[in-house]
Order: structure tokens, then sequence, then C-alpha cells
């Protein structure tokens, strides 16, 4: 049987009649992160509008501070907080600290007044009972004392009658009335010492009672007071300290800036110098070359020519000594300029001298020209560029080497640039360069002695 067509699969709908038709799709894309970098363009609405933020902000953070900076605006809070932390981290310490303890003052200050008031409440309670007590031994001495009186009347009566008999003479008289004058008198000695204990007892009462339910709670109310007014006041202090971080952090931001908007500024002002000085340098260069290449050819066509006439010579014997030293010397030119066997024993020389191999003639020309280009750029060192702002700009060797290494010229070839430009290769770096396996005669860099400092003050390790 024939095998039936395989059938073609219908294109599905598009996302966003897919979204649009099932919510738990949507939730679906909103909460895998894989799916939810889809909603882009007419789809974010979907997105939460917390996800929706977030992006923004992402985007936001993503974008460079300065065009054509490599500094986003996420590094630049980075920069900002790392830069207010270091300012202002003591300052918030002391301040935390301070706050710290003014606020267990705070909780201790009402602990303590508590503890107070309960002394003086149990202090009042005690001065109550002792008066209660001192009343009560007062009425029982009152009561004593009329029943004392009564038996001393008595007393004093049977004497006076003992007395009398024993002097025969008449009875003694009543003495009642004398006896109760002076109980009366006692009783009332009696009761203005109750009534002035009862007074004081209500004075004291009074005053350990004050100081309990009065005096105290308004002490601790104002020593509460005086405690909340020291956090209150510490507490301003970080509100101030928080505004003026907030100014220091916007301040640095945009400082930074502008720092990076210079620098851009200075890059591409220092590019397009570099470029008109590669530019001039190219055309120079090929116009030299074609004018050595024309004289090298009429050279050789006239060489070529005294060379057969000589050789016809020679074969005829007519040659003396001065054209056979000429032939001598043309043939050995003409055996130097074979490419083949020249290049053999140049390159087992170089190994022989260097311990490593020769890099081919077309990394020479790299070489070359890696170094022409850093010689034409370290030439703008010094020089004074304008602003549209009317400030100007004066070209530093860092920038220069910052410039050659975003271009992605190497350390060596920067380093004999700058040596090119300050009158030649130091022995130190034609040691390099040929440790490197490049020939510094191949190249064709003159030499500076070695005691002289071509790097203009530059470390040798940073180039």
């Amino acid at each position: 049987m024939a095998k039936k067509p395989a059938s073609k699969k219908k294109p599905g709908k598009p996302l966003a009649q897919r979204l649009a038709a099932d919510p738990a799709l949507v939730k679906r894309y909103q909460s895998d992160p894989g799916l939810r970098s889809k909603l882009t363009g007419s789809l974010e609405k979907y997105l939460t509008p917390q996800q929706r933020q977030n992006r923004a902000v992402n985007l936001r953070l993503k974008a460079p501070i300065a065009p054509g900076s490599n500094v986003t605006e996420r590094d630049l809070a980075h920069e900002a907080q790392a830069a207010t932390t270091v300012r202002y981290g003591p300052q918030d310490r002391a301040l935390a600290q301070q706050l710290g303890v003014a606020q267990q003052t705070e909780r201790d200050t009402a602990s303590a007044y508590d503890q107070y008031r309960a002394a003086l409440q149990q202090h009042a309670a005690m001065v109550q009972s002792f008066q209660q007590g001192a009343q009560q031994a007062l009425q029982q001495t009152a009561q004593g004392i009329t029943g004392l009186g009564s038996q001393e009347a008595l007393q004093m009566q049977q004497a006076a009658n003992q007395q009398a008999a024993q002097q025969g003479v008449a009875p003694a008289g009543d003495l009642t009335s004398l006896a109760n004058a002076a109980l009366a008198t006692r009783q009332g000695v009696m009761g203005t010492f109750q009534g002035e204990q009862a007074l004081t007892g209500a004075a004291a009462n009074t005053y350990a009672d004050t100081q309990a339910n009065v005096v105290a709670p308004g002490q601790k109310l104002s020593a509460l007071a005086q405690a909340a007014g020291r956090t209150r006041d510490i507490r301003q202090k970080q509100a101030d300290l928080a505004t003026e971080k907030g100014a220091y952090n916007e301040t640095f931001r945009d400082t930074r800036r502008q720092d990076e908007f210079k620098n851009q500024l200075a890059v591409q002002t220092l590019g397009a110098n570099v470029a008109q000085d590669q530019a001039t340098a190219q055309v120079a260069t090929q116009r030299i070359k074609s004018q050595e290449t024309q004289t090298k050819a009429r050279l050789t066509s006239q060489e070529k020519q005294t060379k057969a006439r000589l050789e016809e010579q020679a074969k005829q014997g007519k040659l003396n000594r001065a054209n056979q030293r000429r032939l001598a010397e043309l043939r050995r030119k003409d055996k130097a300029s074979n490419p083949s066997s020249t290049a053999t024993t140049s390159k087992e020389q170089f190994r022989q001298k260097y311990g490593v191999d020769l890099q081919p003639t077309s990394a020479h020309n790299r070489a070359r020209d890696a170094v022409q280009n850093s010689e034409t750029a370290f030439g703008q060192v010094g020089k004074v560029t304008k602003r549209k702002d009317g400030s100007v700009k004066r070209v530093t060797t860092d920038e220069v080497v910052s410039v050659l290494r975003n271009q992605g010229v190497s350390n060596l070839w920067i380093r004999a640039g700058l040596e090119m430009a300050r009158g030649g290769l130091t022995p130190g770096t034609a040691a390099r360069i040929h440790k490197a396996g490049y020939s510094v005669a191949t190249l064709g860099y003159k030499m500076r002695p070695a005691a002289s400092s071509p790097t203009g003050g530059i470390p040798a390790g940073k180039i």
C-alpha cells in the first residue's frame, strides 16, 4: 500500500490571539522569566504593573551615562552609593548608636520611675497604718485615764479619812469634786494631744499620698518628655543627614556624568586626529614606496645591463681588476636578492640569537602599522582642544594610552610608539620586541640610549 502523504502542520495562532483567549496562558508567561522576555512591544500589556515597572527600571539602568560610554546607570548608582557610604558611614553609625542609647534610656526611665512610685505608695501605706495605730493607742489611753481617775479619787478619800481618824478629828471632807476637776483636766490634756496627733497624722498621710500619686507621676512624665526629646533630636539629625546624603549622591552622579562626557569627547577628538594622521601617513608611505619601487626598478635594469656587459667581457678575457670587483659585487647582490636563501639564513640567525622563531612579514607589517599609529597618537599629547562651552581640554599621555588599548593595540607596540615619538627605542624595549619574535632592523626603528626616559614618567608596568 502506498504511504499516505504527510499532512502539513497548520500554522498556529499568533501569540497575541492565544494570550487574549487564555488567561491561564497569560499567567504562565508572567511567571516564567524565559517566556516573559517574549512579551515585548504591544504584548507588554499582559505584564503585571510591577513587571512593567521593573522592566522600565532595568532598561533605564542599562543605559550608558554618556553616548559611547561603557559605564551604565547601574554602575553609576553603585559608584554613588559606595562614595556616599564612605563619606557618611561614620556619621550614620554614630547617630544609630546614639539613637539606640536614647531609646534604651527612655525605656529605663519609665521603669525606674514606676519602681520609685511603687516605693512611695508603699511608704504612704505604712504612714497611714502608723497613724491609725497611734490613734487607737491614744483612744485606749484616754479610756484608761477615765478609769484611773475614779480609782485615785476613792483612794485619796480613804487616805484622808484614815489620817483624820488617827488625829482624832472629824472625818475628812468629800474630795469628789476635786477628783472630778483633776480628771477633767487630764481628759482635756489627752483630748488636746489626740487632736494634735490626728492633725499631724492627716498631714503626714496627705504628704505621702501626694508624693506617691501626684509628684512621682509628674516627675515621670517630665523625665519621659526629656528622654523623648533627646530621641526626637537624634531622629531629626538622621533626617537632616539623609537629606545631605541625597544631595551628595545627586552631585556625585552629575559630576561623574560630566566627566564621562568630557572623556568621550576627548576620545572622539583624539580618534579623529589619529585617523587623520593615519590617513596622511598612509598616503606618504604609499608615495615613498612608489618612488622606491621606481628607483629600484631603474637601478635593477641598469645593474642587469652592466652585469651582462661585464659577463661578456669576462668570457672574452678583457676584464680589468676594477671590473672584476664590480662583477663580483653584482653577483653577490644577485645572490643576496634570492628571497628563499636570504629568508632561510635570516630566520636561522634570528632563532640562534634570540631563541624564538622570527615572525612572518605580514606580522612585521601589522606591528609597523601599530607602532606608527601609536607614534602618531602620542604626537597629540599636549595639544589643546576647545569645547562647545568655551573651556579647553589638554590631551594627556594617559588618555592616549587608554584610547590605544580600547583600539586593541598591545602594550608592546604602545610603548614602542611612545618611545619612537620621543626619539627612538631604548635597548630594553628592543629586547622585548626581539623576544616577541620581531626584528627591530626589519621594522626599521632607530635606537636611543637606555638612560633616557621616553615614557615620560609612566611606569614600565603600565604599557
